[in-house]
């Protein structure tokens, strides 16, 4: 089954073009693979909705989860900053 994710900045990507760093209780957190843009941030996906969170600042970049989901979301991604960020520049490494 493919599961499609509305990028906030680009077109809809296929969410198994974006590695899955985390599962949570009712969702999983993806950072995106290759040509993604700045800021970076993270998507996390659950039944049926999707969040799109910068990492530096946990803003909420793009789309809405329920309240007890968002603070689980919210509340790993605060302890999970710099795994998030290095996930980030592992996959997004440009060629100089």
């Amino acid at each position: 089954m493919r599961v499609w994710t509305l990028c906030p900045i680009f077109e809809m990507v296929e969410a198994g073009s974006m590695p899955r760093v985390h599962k949570l209780s009712n969702c999983r957190v993806y950072v995106h693979a290759r040509r993604e843009h700045p800021p970076p941030h993270f998507h996390a996906i659950g039944p049926d909705w999707e969040i799109v969170i910068e990492i530096r600042t946990l803003e909420i970049r793009k789309g809405d989860a329920p309240p007890a989901d968002k603070t689980e979301i919210l509340e790993w991604a605060r302890h999970n900053q710099e795994y998030l960020l290095d996930k980030w520049d592992e996959y997004n490494e440009r060629d100089n």
